[in-house]
């Protein structure tokens, strides 16, 4: 059938598929979840721009396939779209990706002969110049089964992925990805309920929808390859973000620099020099993680140098820069830290360690780790240069970074 979506609509859309597609193709291919759904996206886009009025008329003008024939090709386009999908969902499932790859290899199999069963039980509409909904007759019922049975098996493992996933996901984002995906996935099925159910009834004269299929498949395959583009996008933004230093992951070793750079210089046995190499150069949570590692370090190999701080002179630091009431545990602490790491620059005695609260932490996650350390960062210069009267200053924290 030809897309009812106004071309005013479409096009854009279309466009905006074709530079997603690209991005996808640059910067999401490397496993092979990003192989099946990036070889989705494209058999998606193949179909849509099949189901173009325009698109079909160039083709018509060119002798190279009619209207009718480039919407039934539109069809084998999105039995290889679902092939591919159900790829993905074996690799979700935890097949791995060597046996994922041999049992794929049967799908794809099948989806070929179902192609070519779908186009000789489609021929008479093809040559009548008619949609499958327009012909009917029971051979057109049989191309509906030929085309549908790869799209319910897609569906039917789609919806069962991301069911299991709703149930397991622990976080917003978690659980909006999986509902996004169980949507896709019961669209998909109910969508291919309706195609096959009401050319069944029409045949039997229960009923005469072909107006509306007409309608509905017009716009209905539409919906679903810019639900296919939107869950796509979603790495492709975060890998960009990445890229970018924009990233939750980036953007936190930032503002753990200071600190960091501060920390592996007062205390330079903390840093591990572990090289970690990234080949977009991104910052890797593994490589946030030895920024965690060695600034806890630092903090630990600190305890003998913390002593009793004047409360007056935590006022005064407090007071001077306003901090906010929710912010005076870590601004305190960034004060205390300063204090000792002055106190071990300049060379004083150590004590014997004491449980001081800078040094704890309660977070059992990486990321809570990191959320306390930001706090703490976030007042570290302040507190430096409240402290610098106490003691000789601080060696440079012009050193490098973390690889």
């Amino acid at each position: 059938m030809i897309s009812s979506v106004p071309a005013v609509i479409a096009w854009p859309v279309i466009v905006t598929m074709a530079v997603l597609l690209v991005g996808r193709y640059w910067l999401c291919r490397t496993n092979s979840y990003d192989t099946y759904y990036n070889n989705l996206m494209a058999f998606v886009l193949v179909a849509q721009l099949l189901r173009e009025g325009s698109v079909e008329d160039i083709l018509s003008r060119g002798a190279l396939m009619s209207p009718t024939t480039a919407q039934q090709m539109a069809f084998v386009a999105m039995v290889f779209a679902s092939t591919e999908l159900i790829g993905f969902t074996m690799l979700w499932n935890g097949l791995p990706p060597e046996q994922a790859r041999r049992q794929h290899r049967y799908y794809r199999a099948a989806a070929i002969i179902s192609c070519i069963c779908f186009l000789v039980a489609a021929t008479r509409a093809r040559l009548a110049g008619q949609t499958l909904e327009v012909s009917g007759g029971w051979d057109a019922i049989s191309a509906w089964v030929f085309y549908l049975i790869i799209l319910l098996v897609m569906a039917a493992r789609f919806v069962w992925m991301f069911a299991n996933e709703l149930k397991r996901a622990s976080n917003r984002r978690e659980r909006l990805l999986a509902a996004s995906g169980l949507t896709l996935g019961t669209m998909t099925a109910l969508g291919c309920l309706e195609a096959l159910i009401s050319a069944l009834t029409d045949q039997l004269g229960w009923t005469s929808t072909v107006m509306f299929r007409l309608w509905l498949h017009g716009f209905e395959y539409f919906g679903i390859a810019v639900f296919v583009y939107v869950l796509g996008a979603i790495p492709l933004v975060v890998r960009l973000l990445s890229r970018l230093g924009l990233d939750p992951v980036s953007r936190s070793s930032r503002k753990l620099q200071p600190l960091w750079r501060a920390m592996t210089s007062v205390v330079p046995e903390s840093r591990f020099n572990i090289e970690q190499v990234d080949p977009g150069g991104r910052i890797t949570t593994l490589a946030l993680h030895q920024t965690v590692i060695e600034i806890r370090d630092a903090f630990l190999r600190l305890r003998p140098y913390f002593g009793e701080v004047d409360p007056r002179e935590v006022a005064t630091f407090l007071s001077t820069h306003s901090v906010p009431t929710r912010r005076c545990g870590a601004a305190t602490q960034a004060f205390q830290l300063a204090c000792a790491a002055r106190a071990r620059s300049a060379g004083l005695t150590p004590k014997s360690p004491s449980a001081v609260t800078v040094l704890g932490s309660p977070s059992t996650t990486l990321d809570g780790e990191v959320a306390a350390l930001v706090k703490v960062a976030k007042w570290w210069t302040l507190a430096w240069a409240a402290t610098q009267r106490r003691t000789a200053p601080i060696p440079s924290t012009k050193a490098g970074t973390p690889a």
